[in-house]
C-alpha cells in the first residue's frame, strides 16, 4: 500500500485532516513508550512506571507530567530530562510526513490530536524536530483533561475549530483510541496500518525499531538492503572488538584483508581515535612460502576444501605443475584426497618470490600478542601466521566452527557469534554471501613483489561489482546514524545483530534473490550465489540443474528463484540437513 497516496485520496472531500501523533506522524527508536525510560537507567524506569500508574489511579481524566513527578519516589528525577530523551528518540514517519506536505500544498487545514501526558509544548517541539511545518492547531489530552478514546477530545476539537464532524478526516494507528474514539464524535477515520511490535525485549527490540524507522531515509534498493542486513551486525561486531581491545591495550589491531574491509571502515567511524592496520594476507598468498619451507601439512590446511585439479592447486600455490599431475583430481574434503596431496606438493616448484611473504609480514609490524580480526570459521589464517612467525596472536573471529577450538585455546581466540542448531546451519548457508558483502571489492591477495625497499601486494584482477558498493554504503549509513542517535551508547547483542541476515537467508523475498543472486563469490573457485536458468531449460536438461544447484552457494535462494511461490524452501533445506546429519 502507498500510504501517502491513500491518505491524500481519502482526504480529497474534506477541508480538514487531523492526525494522531505517536506512531502516526512520528515514530520512536524504541519498540514501546516505556522503553524510553530504560535509556535513562533501570532505576528510573522502574520508578517512572510506578509513578504513572499511581497518578492514573488518582485521576479519572488524562494526567499530566507534573502529576507523575509529584508521586513518591520521583523527587530525585527531573522531568526535563525525560522530555529531552523523548526529543532524542523521535523520527518522522516519512509516508505520513509526505502526505501532510501534499495536503498543505492543496490548501487543506491540518491538525494533530494526541492522547499524551507530555505538555503541548513538548509535542510541538518533537514535531518541529522531525521537520514538520507549523500545524493549524494541536490538541493534546494533558492540556484538556480528556482523551480521544472517550470521544471527548475529538468533540473538544470540533468545538474549538468550528468544524462539523463531516468536515474532518482523522488518521491514526490505534483501533481503540483513534478509530473508535473518532467514531464516538461522528468523525470519519482511517486506520493507519502498522507493523506488529518486535517480539524481542529491550534492548534488542530497540535495534529493530531503529532499523525499521531509519531505513525509510535511505535511498536505493541496494543501500537499504545493506542498511538492514549488515548495519547492526557490523556495529555490534565493532563494539565487541573495541571491548576486547580494551582488555589488550598494548596490542596492535590488524584487520585481515579482504574480508574485514567494511568492518575496519565502520570501526574507524565509531572509534576514530584508535590506530588500526590492514594486513593484506590470504591463505593463498601464504601458500608459496609454506611450499618453499616444505610445510606440507600447513599447505594442506591452507587449500580450499573443495574438489581441485593438480593444476588448480599449483596455481593456488603460485607454483609450476608437472604434466603428470595437471588433470588429476583431488577431493580435499575426503581422507583419500588429503593422503594423495603430499605427492603432488613434492612435485610442485615454488616461485622465486615465495619468501617475500615473510618480508611483508615483518614490514607490517605484526608481533606477538597482536590482535587479528577475521571473519573466522576455522581461524586458518591466524593458524598459518602463527606457524610462519613462531609467535602467538590473539584472534577475534566473527564466527567459528569446530576447527577453531581444535587449534586455539580461549586465550588465543574469541568468537562474536555463538550460534546453535538451525541458526548455525543458516549462517553457514549464507556465510559465502556475507563474506562477499563485507569484503573489499578487489581481487584476492595472491602474492608479493619487491619494489625498492618495500614489499608490495599482488592482487588477482577482478571487476568491481556495483551491488557490493551499494550494500556497503548502506551499512556505513547505518553506522553513522546509529552514532548520531540516542541509542549510540547501547550495546547491540550478537543475536539482534545477525537475525535480519539469517531471516533473509532462510526466507528471502523475490526482490532480495533478484538483487543478490547474480553476485559471484570465491570458494575454491568462482561461483554464483543463486542464478538458475529458466525452469523450462532444466526440464530438457536435468543434468544441468543438478550441476547448477550443486555449484550454487545459496541453494535456498536458487530454489526460490527457480520455483517462485509460497513453498518453505528454508524449512525444507534445514530438514534435509538434519536428516543428513542423523
Amino acid at each position: 500500500m502507498n500510504i501517502t497516496n491513500t491518505i491524500v485520496r481519502l482526504a480529497a472531500p474534506y477541508p480538514a485532516v487531523a492526525f494522531d501523533v505517536f506512531d502516526t506522524l512520528i515514530k520512536r527508536d524504541v519498540a514501546k513508550p516505556t522503553d524510553v525510560f530504560l535509556l535513562q537507567g533501570t532505576d528510573f524506569a522502574r520508578a517512572r512506571v510506578c509513578a504513572e500508574q499511581a497518578a492514573r489511579a488518582q485521576n479519572t481524566g488524562e494526567i499530566t507530567l507534573p502529576q507523575i513527578y509529584a508521586q513518591p519516589g520521583m523527587e530525585k528525577f527531573d522531568p526535563a530530562e525525560e522530555c529531552a530523551w523523548e526529543n532524542k528518540v523521535v523520527v518522522p514517519y516519512t509516508p505520513v510526513q509526505e502526505a501532510v506536505r501534499l495536503l498543505r500544498a492543496q490548501g487543506k487545514r491540518v491538525y494533530y490530536i494526541s492522547d499524551m501526558y507530555l505538555p503541548p509544548e513538548q509535542i510541538a517541539a518533537m514535531l518541529d524536530r522531525c521537520g514538520y511545518p507549523p500545524f493549524d492547531g494541536g490538541f493534546v489530552s494533558s492540556a484538556y483533561g480528556v482523551q480521544k478514546r472517550s470521544g471527548a477530545l475529538f468533540r473538544r476539537f470540533l468545538r474549538e475549530t468550528g468544524f462539523k464532524c463531516g468536515d474532518v478526516l482523522f488518521v491514526g494507528d490505534s483501533w481503540r483510541a483513534d478509530v473508535t474514539g473518532a467514531a464516538l464524535a461522528g468523525i470519519r477515520s482511517w486506520h493507519l496500518p502498522t507493523e506488529p511490535p518486535p517480539e524481542t525485549a529491550f534492548p534488542d527490540s530497540a535495534v529493530q525499531a531503529f532499523t525499521a524507522n531509519h531505513e525509510a531515509f535511505v535511498s536505493g534498493w541496494g543501500d537499504r538492503l545493506g542498511f538492514t542486513l549488515l548495519g547492526a551486525l557490523e556495529v555490534a561486531f565493532c563494539q565487541w572488538i573495541h571491548a576486547r581491545r580494551e582488555e589488550h591495550p598494548e596490542a596492535g589491531l590488524f584487520f585481515l584483508a579482504r574480508d574485514m574491509y567494511l568492518t575496519r571502515e565502520i570501526y574507524h567511524r565509531m572509534y576514530p581515535q584508535e590506530e588500526t592496520k590492514y594486513l593484506e594476507v590470504s591463505r593463498r598468498s601464504l601458500c608459496p612460502c609454506l611450499l618453499a619451507q616444505n610445510e606440507k601439512e600447513l599447505v594442506a590446511a591452507a587449500l580450499p576444501r573443495q574438489r581441485l585439479t593438480g593444476q588448480q592447486i599449483a596455481d593456488y600455490c603460485g607454483a609450476s605443475c608437472p604434466e603428470a599431475y595437471r588433470q588429476k583430481t583431488y577431493m580435499l574434503k575426503t581422507k583419500e584426497g588429503q593422503e594423495a596431496l603430499p605427492a603432488l606438493l613434492d612435485a610442485l616448484q615454488p616461485p622465486r618470490e615465495a619468501t617475500l611473504a615473510l618480508a611483508y609480514l615483518r614490514q607490517s609490524g605484526l608481533r606477538a600478542g597482536d590482535i587479528l580480526v577475521d571473519i573466522g570459521s576455522g581461524g586458518t589464517t591466524q593458524f598459518l601466521l602463527q606457524k610462519l612467525l613462531g609467535v602467538s596472536l590473539y584472534g577475534l573471529q566473527l564466527s567459528g566452527d569446530a576447527r577453531l577450538r581444535e587449534r586455539f585455546s580461549e586465550e588465543e581466540t574469541s568468537v562474536f557469534l555463538s550460534l546453535q542448531g538451525a541458526d548455525a546451519c543458516l549462517y553457514w548457508v549464507g556465510q559465502p554471501m556475507l563474506e562477499r558483502m563485507i569484503s573489499q571489492d578487489v581481487g584476492a591477495t595472491v602474492g608479493y613483489r619487491q619494489l625498492g625497499q618495500t614489499v608490495c601486494v599482488c592482487q588477482q584482477p577482478q571487476n568491481r561489482e556495483k551491488r557490493i558498493d551499494e550494500l556497503q554504503r548502506g551499512a556505513l549509513r547505518f553506522a553513522e546514524e546509529w552514532q548520531n542517535s540516542a541509542l549510540s551508547g547501547m550495546r547491540i547483542s550478537a543475536v539482534a545483530a545477525i537475525m535480519p541476515f539469517l531471516r533473509m537467508v532462510r526466507c528471502p523475498r523475490k526482490s532480495q534473490v533478484a538483487f543478490l543472486g547474480r553476485i559471484q563469490v570465491e570458494d575454491g573457485g568462482t561461483y554464483t550465489l543463486a542464478d538458475p536458468k529458466k525452469l523450462r531449460h532444466y526440464i530438457f536438461h536435468p543434468v544441468e540443474m543438478k550441476r547448477d544447484l550443486a555449484e550454487s552457494r545459496w541453494k535456498i535462494g536458487f530454489l526460490q528463484k527457480l520455483l517462485p511461490g509460497p513453498l518453505p524452501y528454508g524449512r525444507l533445506y534445514l530438514g534435509m540437513k538434519k536428516q543428513k546429519e542423523r
